[in-house]
């Protein structure tokens, strides 16, 4: 009877070390979360891809950007979906991937006509960013100003609402949110750097299985899957 609670105990460990939390930023018509806090959408189908191609139990959980920032450097087994990886960040966290690749765009209404060549001519005009996204930190990096939104369904109100002249995010979050949420016409006025995003896991997180999530995600990409997210 000893060894063989033993033996479970051993099958316990190993299959808690198998599972991660993957925290993911709500964004309509990418991560659409239900009243339930059930995530879906072409996000929660590719995590799903991933987890079936990885063999890991992958829980999933929709929280803000910096609530999921927060909790990714703080629980282990926990990681943040959709991170860019930057110098400062490099050393936080366990990285698998890049699991998608956007370019950075500068959106305006459809009316505008003063469009911006460079980020320097947002200068001294109204722009909205997400918090604690890449196109925030790049802004802050060069002294322009912006407004942040906590999320890009607020940011695309803002700038339809004529609250903002211009909205600089990354496309991949930006597309869905102005096909689902429809309102007032919005366009791109430049296209700048693309920007690969990665899973970011907690460094007490195990690395057995953020090696399977990475080894997943690269199968995936060859077989095609990720071209949806900017990957082929």
């Amino acid at each position: 009877m000893r060894h063989l609670l033993v033996l479970l105990a051993l099958l316990c460990g190993t299959a808690q070390a198998q599972q991660l939390q993957l925290l993911v930023f709500p964004n309509p018509g990418l991560f659409d979360v239900a009243a339930d806090g059930t995530v879906s959408g072409p996000g929660a189908e590719l995590l799903a891809k991933l987890g079936r191609a990885s063999g890991l139990q992958l829980g999933i959980l929709a929280m803000p950007i910096p609530r999921a920032l927060a909790t990714a450097s703080s629980t282990p087994g926990s990681c943040a979906v959709g991170l860019s990886r930057t110098p400062e960040r490099e050393a936080a966290f366990h990285w698998a991937g890049p699991l998608a690749s956007g370019a950075l765009v500068i959106y305006a209404r459809a009316d505008e006509t003063q469009v911006p060549h460079g980020l320097q001519d947002l200068r001294g005009r109204g722009v909205v960013v997400q918090r604690e996204s890449t196109p925030a930190a790049s802004l802050r990096e060069q002294g322009i100003a912006a407004q942040e939104a906590s999320n890009s369904v607020s940011a695309l109100r803002m700038l339809q609402a004529r609250r903002v002249d211009f909205w600089f995010a990354n496309e991949l979050a930006a597309e869905p949110v102005i096909r689902a949420e429809g309102g007032a016409p919005v366009k791109n006025v430049l296209t700048l750097r693309r920007v690969e995003a990665y899973v970011a896991c907690h460094l007490g997180t195990p690395q057995e299985p953020v090696d399977k999530l990475h080894q997943a995600i690269q199968k995936l990409r060859r077989q095609g899957e990720l071209a949806e997210f900017g990957l082929r």
